[in-house]
């Protein structure tokens, strides 16, 4: 008994859940924690109680490994490059938010959990906290929700109501919430690919999206009343809390949803005191924000309060970490605020470099990676004074041990997202990829409707008798957040193959199980008890395993139906012909006359330009004139910023016409291959049937080095930076002195340890974005056996096409 409550004591302390097989027993349960200095504790702790009771010397324990997560979880095991470092930043991320919704307004300290409301400028900020931070995704919960939303109805528990699309989040009861709201809802406004069994339109999804002025939630209305009927006061919470970024659209939201709610508070005749507004801003707040709060009337409120939270990385898989800025290029590009983006991205890299090591080489390309090189040079000779008095006070053991403990990242290749904007404009060919442009990724989530997923048959209602001869009700729809991470194996597995390739390997799957099923219920073969025993225990994983093939299989043809167009394949041709820098203008005219989807538009005609160096002008002012004449007036805007940008830009007139630097750069650095074979790719170019993203061949060739590339780099903006990291820091120009710049200097993979076991860690950081298809590029590049690195991706935000031009809009 003693053993037992120990056990079940230290289960709940880590929040795990217990396993067994027999639902009554009360035997001691096996607990299965994935960090191994905890088990030692578990196995410690039990043995000191075990000496105890029976008075005995306890024998040394056989180094016996724990269980192989599959027969205990359905969760695979962590093996990831940076798996220690994802963990701490994980667990830095939970602190951060749980300290403060455990803490008042008027108090910094953690104290008891105060009951409040949680508001979410977007439907993002909700992922990223509820759904990422605050409780893990994974997809068995989802089917558990989808198996009770099946269920029979219960009567409704009255519950402070909710907007948010697709609500299926588990709302932290422990920390006080009591609800979640979201301001700015999505709708998507560029569907190409119209589902008829969903309510919504699964077109381009969350992932092009615009905000929905007819809301109902919406921080915009057309009137007073309408404000005042969207906003709900009939449960009233002492605590507000508002989750905010620096984006003058969001700061504008929460402005005006908390005027409204105190206005609705005074007409229903309750003090507005009594409710105080928190609003936090990630990761923290500007200048600007806080004066346009000033602006709102909304700071100098005694209800209410400012804070900021430094939450920055969010780590999305075993592989990729956002930041979740979703307008870096807008505010670089329109805003002219690019020291605040270099500013987050350079505390970010400060805060890696605690957690594992200081990064021994850095390399940058394009002005953004420059700066931000120059600013983390700067951060550490500032705080190199403090880290002196702090390594004096440590003790030298512990100091050594932190060191042996943390992991190594071997150098860091920094790209400014301008270096490469071609390759965002393509439509990629990989299963993530296409279930980013069909459905929209977000956050690692995609909104999917439940009949897509689990189709209603017609034996549904075989099990319940029917007293009438009307037809059965249709079944209700409802949008579940579905994640998309490794910790699925399935999807581990097929998200980075091609398009051609992925139904034949979901079809495999489908047959090995079906097969590992037949094997053991086939009745001709005798079984013994240990066999069943095993069975049994494999059961969970195998419903596990059937729902996650079905769902995925039933997404690829979601999938299947865009990419077996029509003009999806034309748009594929169109986009091969403008990489081969051919003049595709007649084709343009073609899709303005068809109205196409306006932003699928902008992306040819943004791709036209850039791998052109410019549309000619005559062309240029027949082509605005025509999208602003067919899609309205908006778009006249949304082309200036784009010009702004440099991605719609005129051909400059001279009396010849020279190579465009897309065109160079195509030949130098070889990124046409169409003789690639996706079945079995030996190339990055395999993600998009031929084409290989820059981005990727950068990362190849500073690996091998830059020697021979020097008119490759002089077609790239800004120029490539690499500096050493010493243990005592030097400020930038220092650190220049002693690097090469240019060609000559050494490839990456020089400084690369030799480890059978393990390849060492390269990070690649994105500033400004990184696309799937190129995320499934480098993990391409990282399992090939002579790629001398294993890729870890760090970037501001996950983007394709569509939400590239939506963020300059």
């Amino acid at each position: 008994s003693a053993i037992h409550a120990t056990r079940s004591q230290i289960s709940r302390d880590l929040q795990e859940r217990s396993h067994t097989n027999n639902k009554g027993s009360t035997s001691p349960q096996c607990v299965w924690v994935r960090n191994p200095f905890l088990i030692t504790h578990i196995h410690t702790h039990t043995s000191l109680i075990e000496q105890h009771n029976t008075n005995m010397p306890v024998p040394p324990r056989k180094s016996t490994s724990p269980p192989p997560p599959s027969a205990v979880s359905t969760l695979p095991p962590k093996s990831g490059p940076l798996t220690q470092t994802l963990t701490t930043i994980k667990a830095d991320n939970l602190s951060l938010i749980t300290n403060l919704l455990r803490s008042s307004p008027s108090s910094s300290s953690p104290t008891t959990p105060v009951k409040q409301r949680l508001v979410f400028a977007t439907t993002s900020l909700q992922n990223v906290l509820l759904r990422h931070v605050l409780n893990v995704p994974r997809a068995d919960e989802v089917y558990a929700r989808l198996k009770k939303l099946k269920s029979p109805k219960q009567p409704p528990k009255k519950e402070p109501p909710t907007n948010a699309p697709g609500n299926d989040v588990i709302l932290p009861k422990h920390l006080g919430i009591l609800s979640s709201r979201v301001l700015l809802l999505k709708e998507a406004q560029d569907s190409s690919t119209p589902n008829p069994q969903s309510k919504h339109t699964l077109g381009v999804g969350t992932s092009g999206t615009e905000v929905s002025l007819a809301s109902s939630s919406s921080a915009f209305f057309t009137s007073a009343e309408d404000a005042l009927d969207d906003v709900d006061c009939s449960y009233n919470t002492p605590l507000v809390t508002c989750f905010v970024k620096n984006d003058t659209e969001e700061v504008r939201a929460v402005c005006g949803y908390i005027k409204r709610l105190c206005r609705k508070l005074r007409l229903a005749g309750r003090e507005v005191a009594q409710t105080h507004f928190r609003i936090v801003f990630l990761p923290h707040i500007t200048t600007l924000s806080e004066k346009f709060l000033m602006e709102e009337g909304v700071l100098p409120l005694e209800n209410v309060s400012v804070t900021s939270v430094p939450l920055d990385m969010i780590p999305l898989d075993e592989d990729v970490i956002s930041l979740e800025m979703d307008s870096t290029l807008r505010d670089v590009e329109l805003n002219g605020v690019s020291m605040d983006v270099v500013t987050t991205v350079a505390r970010s890299i400060m805060k890696l470099q605690d957690v594992s090591k200081v990064i021994p080489r850095l390399q940058g390309l394009g002005e953004l990676g420059e700066a931000v090189i120059a600013k983390v040079l700067g951060m550490r000779l500032e705080e190199f004074g403090y880290e002196v008095e702090e390594d004096e006070e440590r003790d030298d053991v512990e100091g050594a041990l932190e060191k042996k403990d943390k992991e190594e990242i071997e150098g860091m290749l920094i790209l400014d997202r301008r270096v490469d904007l071609v390759s965002p404009m393509l439509t990629p060919l990989t299963y993530e990829g296409l279930l980013d442009e069909v459905l929209g990724i977000d956050c690692g989530f995609i909104q999917v409707d439940t009949n897509i997923i689990d189709p209603p048959s017609s034996h549904d209602h075989d099990d319940t008798p029917s007293t009438s001869s009307e037809p059965p009700p249709p079944p209700e729809n409802v949008v579940l957040h579905l994640p998309l991470n490794d910790i699925d194996t399935l999807y581990s597995e097929v998200r980075d193959q091609h398009v051609e390739t992925f139904g034949s390997f979901l079809q495999g799957q489908a047959k090995a199980l079906k097969e590992s099923h037949s094997a053991f219920t086939n009745k001709e073969k005798k079984k013994d008890l240990n066999e069943i025993h095993k069975f049994v225990k494999q059961i969970p994983i195998f419903t596990q395993n059937l729902r996650s093939l079905t769902t995925h299989i039933h997404l690829a043809e979601l999938v299947k139906q865009t990419t077996e167009e029509s003009s999806f394949r034309q748009r594929w041709q169109t986009e091969r012909s403008m990489l081969e820098s051919e003049q595709c203008y007649d084709m343009l005219e073609d899709s303005i006359a068809c109205q196409e989807p306006p932003y699928q538009l902008l992306r040819l005609l943004c791709l036209q330009s850039l791998t052109s160096g410019g549309i000619k002008s005559a062309k240029f002012d027949s082509l605005r004139r025509e999208v602003v004449q067919t899609y309205g007036y908006e778009y006249l805007f949304v082309l200036n910023n784009l010009e702004k940008a440099k991605l719609f830009r005129r051909k400059d007139t001279s009396w010849m016409d020279t190579a465009s630097t897309f065109t160079n750069l195509r030949k130098q650095l070889a990124l046409i291959n169409a003789e690639v074979n996706t079945a079995d790719p030996d190339d990055v170019s395999y993600v998009s049937s031929g084409y290989a993203p820059l981005t990727a061949r950068l990362v190849q060739t500073a690996t091998q080095g830059w020697t021979g590339k020097d008119e490759a780099l002089r077609e790239l903006p800004g120029r490539l930076i690499d500096v050493t990291q010493r243990e005592i820091p030097e400020d930038f120009a220092t650190s220049l002195k002693r690097s090469v710049i240019g060609p000559g200097l050494a490839p990456l993979s020089a400084l690369a340890t030799i480890n059978d076991k393990k390849k060492p860690v390269l990070v690649v950081y994105f500033v400004g974005g990184v696309t799937l298809m190129e995320i499934a590029a480098l993990r391409f590049l990282s399992k090939r056996p002579t790629f001398p690195f294993s890729i870890v991706c760090i970037t501001t935000n996950i983007i394709n096409g569509g939400t590239l031009l939506k963020s300059l809009s």
